[in-house]
């Protein structure tokens, strides 16, 4: 690891250890609550922490292992045949397409909701939604100029 990443990793790793801790506070309190309303929200909340500390992980493994050049080089090794990454790439672009729909839809639905939790989640949906297009976007890219070189 560059030495530099150090304390990136360090400060990561203490975001892993709220997130865990977040997750078995959320799982002592789940059984205790009786509304459902408000127990399908928290075990929401519950799922969003265990992935962001799957994501935490997997960066820090990232930053152990690679310098940044070095991940460009990894993230540009697809040994696939053409026909696998055309098919990766038309399922990931017809996701995009057919989320994108719905997603917009997501903010005037929330505006039309007049619980201010209920609306404020489906926004935050949406801008989760957001950024993953833009991943999905960035990985699509990968594919497509990787296929142009071969």
């Amino acid at each position: 690891m560059k030495e530099d990443y150090k304390e990136i990793v360090n400060k990561l790793e203490e975001h892993i250890e709220l997130e865990e801790k977040s997750i078995r506070e959320y799982s002592k309190v789940l059984s205790k609550i009786e509304s459902k309303v408000l127990k399908e929200f928290l075990r929401g909340i519950l799922i969003d922490s265990i992935a962001h500390r799957e994501l935490l992980k997997a960066i820090i493994n990232v930053l152990n292992k690679v310098s940044k050049e070095k991940f460009v080089i990894e993230a540009e090794k697809i040994p696939m045949k053409r026909e696998d990454i055309a098919e990766i790439v038309k399922t990931l672009k017809e996701h995009i397409k057919t989320e994108e729909r719905t997603v917009r839809d997501l903010l005037s639905i929330a505006e039309k909701v007049e619980i201010y939790p209920l609306r404020e989640t489906l926004r935050t949906l949406f801008e989760d939604e957001v950024r993953h297009h833009t991943v999905l976007k960035n990985i699509i890219r990968v594919f497509e100029e990787y296929s142009e070189r071969t």
